[in-house]
């Protein structure tokens, strides 16, 4: 089982803090809010009332044994910035930390985050992208050129197989599954003889340039 510490329990820290227990984690909650401490107390695994930018208590969680820790004091940047040079410093295996700004973001990179998200600015990609194009049905931009998206089935490729397709080869990209545009089931790596119906729906992988590409 997976151990995660989450640090600041606003909307974002709680709801991930809620998800990971779901996903049968062990969630140990952190807050310097009484109430907010509370609220999760029957949700988590262990809720506990304290100020992560304090050494001594990051010192006393024991932190080289979990797995990860996700960081979110909301607007206090120095509060997160503090927090992840403190627990890179104890050997933390994984810092998360939801940033403010590009960079926020940059700071704490520099000080030990391995991760540094800015999820207003992400869902809002996520959004403009599967609104803008009519054959887009969603959008996750990943590193650096690549992302993963929902495509409807363009039409020239309504009754061809995959091995005719050549979706690697001649189009660079990597299909994960097809949707069924009906049920919504999901077939994860279908082999080249699998034919493409008009209702289905693709998840591919592949550069932003080769995506758009495909979706003309």
């Amino acid at each position: 089982m997976k151990e995660f510490i989450v640090i600041g329990l606003g909307n974002f820290g709680a709801t991930v803090a809620e998800e990971l227990t779901k996903l049968n984690c062990r969630v140990t909650a952190v807050d310097i809010d009484k109430a907010r401490v509370q609220s999760l107390q029957d949700c988590v695994h262990l809720a506990i009332l304290g100020n992560a930018t304090e050494r001594a208590f990051l010192e006393n969680l024991d932190v080289e044994k979990f797995d990860c820790f996700i960081i979110s004091t909301g607007e206090d940047s120095h509060a997160s910035i503090l927090i992840s040079l403190y627990l890179k410093e104890l050997g933390a295996k994984r810092i998360i930390v939801k940033a403010n700004s590009d960079d926020h973001a940059k700071i704490l990179k520099k000080v030990g985050a391995s991760e540094a998200i800015i999820p207003e600015r992400e869902m809002a990609v996520r959004l403009a992208h599967s609104q803008a194009e009519s054959n887009l049905i969603d959008y996750l931009p990943l590193t650096g050129e690549y992302c993963v998206a929902e495509l409807v089935t363009p039409s020239r490729f309504v009754g061809k197989s995959l091995a005719e397709l050549k979706l690697r080869t001649k189009h660079e990209i990597q299909l994960i599954a097809v949707k069924d545009g009906s049920s919504g089931e999901l077939d994860f790596g279908p082999g080249g003889d699998f034919r493409i119906e008009e209702s289905d729906i693709l998840v591919a992988l592949g550069k932003r340039a080769d995506i758009n590409r495909l979706k003309a």
